[in-house]
């Protein structure tokens, strides 16, 4: 404690760090670009991890990426990556020539470039990055994301579990391939995104979620995913908040779109094989479902929509815009699923806990309704008598949306009055205001 190493060392792998350690780094301002060459075991990985209480920022200011991660099976937890001055085209974590690393409760915000970039092309492999925060990322119109991502589908998966990516400069979760680059193998499970392009000047509507290119994608998983779309209708309508598939791209081979949320309009481009259950939509004005180019290996069963029935929101390329019975005749589909309502959805209180931090989970609120608060069940996140914070998601360093000791049961959580944390270092449009009709929060425990 007396005599820490400085960053970069650490990352360096030092013979005295052996394969499941935990390099502690302390709180504080890290400032420059850092490199990691650490090489922990599938059964023993090594841990880099913000001290307990503490705050530990990793600022790449005009240069970049700010953390680059090489070498085999190390976490990164907790950290803050950020640029202070978001000048490069660089993101704040670019994953290079790795295997097996894991990205763990990270704070990325207002890089130059993404958030969170990983390509294919890099020989990235067996990564997971989950419980992670990336907003405010982008300096380059419709170019930069919260996450920018492809696989080396040879390799295993890429999972994509429980992020909450906000108001980037363009997409949202992006995973997108060029002929030649793989994007096959992913699981984007319980995300939420939504303000894609709202910072963007001039605002730049773009997906949500996007997973698809002009190369082949399979096994693909979108579960239980939720998305926000802030303005009704959207300011582009040709922009789905979740897109499978690229427009106009080649042929897909298999995709589960299966309990998601999706607040502003599906897309599916050229699959041979999809699975479309449970999921819930509403158009909010927008487009509600397009297929291109065959669907006669889809099943669609036990969806849920609101909106609507008449409005052409429903497309079957090359047939244009119609409502919901003539799709279902153009599509063949049987039964799809069935208008729930011709409004707004019921209120929906959604509590993810954390895979890998005891007491700590997202919280998504749709709150249709716009309840000045809205009361939330934490049993089985929280022991009754822990302390607790829970902090606006959109506003993750500022002052608390509510804290206290836990005495079992359900808290009250305010649905207005938030707002978003502003870009730093360069011209934006204001963050929208999702309140009070739609909050993200994270619960955590104070020791």
């Amino acid at each position: 404690m007396t005599a820490p190493w400085d960053l970069q060392t650490a990352l360096n792998h030092p013979a005295a760090v052996h394969p499941g350690d935990t390099i502690w780094v302390r709180g504080g301002t890290y400032s420059g670009q850092f490199t990691s060459r650490l090489n922990g075991t599938a059964a023993a990985p090594i841990i880099v991890r913000q001290y307990p209480g503490e705050r530990a920022t990793l600022d790449g200011g005009t240069g970049g990426p700010t953390l680059t991660t090489g070498g085999s099976y190390a976490w990164f937890w907790g950290l803050e990556v950020t640029s202070s001055s978001p000048s490069a085209s660089k993101s704040a974590v670019s994953n290079y020539n790795s295997l097996g690393i894991k990205f763990i409760n990270l704070v990325m915000h207002d890089a130059g470039g993404s958030g969170f970039s990983s390509f294919s092309a890099n020989g990235a492999r067996q990564t997971e990055i989950h419980g992670s925060l990336g907003y405010n990322n982008g300096t380059h119109f419709n170019l930069d994301h919260g996450m920018y991502l492809q696989n080396v589908a040879a390799n295993g998966t890429f999972v994509v579990t429980d992020n909450i990516v906000f108001n980037n400069e363009a997409y949202g979760i992006h995973i997108y391939g060029q002929p030649g680059e793989s994007i096959s193998g992913f699981r984007v499970e319980g995300n939420v995104s939504f303000g894609t392009g709202s910072i963007s000047v001039p605002v730049n509507r773009g997906n949500d979620i996007l997973i698809g290119g002009s190369t082949p994608s399979s096994g693909i998983v979108a579960r239980n995913n939720y998305t926000y779309w802030n303005v009704a209708p959207p300011s582009d309508p040709g922009r789905w908040s979740i897109n499978l598939g690229y427009l106009g791209g080649v042929q897909n081979g298999d995709v589960v779109v299966e309990n998601n949320y999706v607040v502003g309009g599906l897309y599916l481009a050229q699959w041979s094989s999809a699975l479309v259950r449970g999921n819930l939509l509403y158009d909010y004005g927008g487009p509600m479902v397009t297929l291109e180019s065959g669907w006669s290996g889809h099943t669609w069963d036990t969806n849920q929509f609101y909106g609507v029935a008449t409005l052409p929101v429903w497309t079957a390329l090359p047939n244009g815009a119609t409502g919901f019975g003539t799709w279902k005749s153009q599509t063949g589909f049987s039964n799809p699923g069935g208008y729930s309502g011709s409004g707004t959805p019921p209120n929906l209180v959604v509590v993810r806990p954390n895979q890998y931090e005891a007491g700590r989970a997202n919280i998504i609120i749709y709150n249709w309704a716009l309840q000045g608060t809205v009361s939330v069940d934490l049993t089985g996140v929280l022991q009754p008598g822990v302390g607790y914070v829970v902090k606006n998601a959109q506003n993750f360093f500022g002052a608390a949306a509510a804290s206290g000791v836990y005495g079992g049961g359900s808290i009250t959580l305010p649905m207005a009055g938030l707002t978003a944390a502003a870009p730093v270092g360069r011209s934006y449009t204001s963050p929208p205001v999702t309140g009070p009709a739609f909050q993200v929060f994270v619960v955590m425990v104070v020791n």
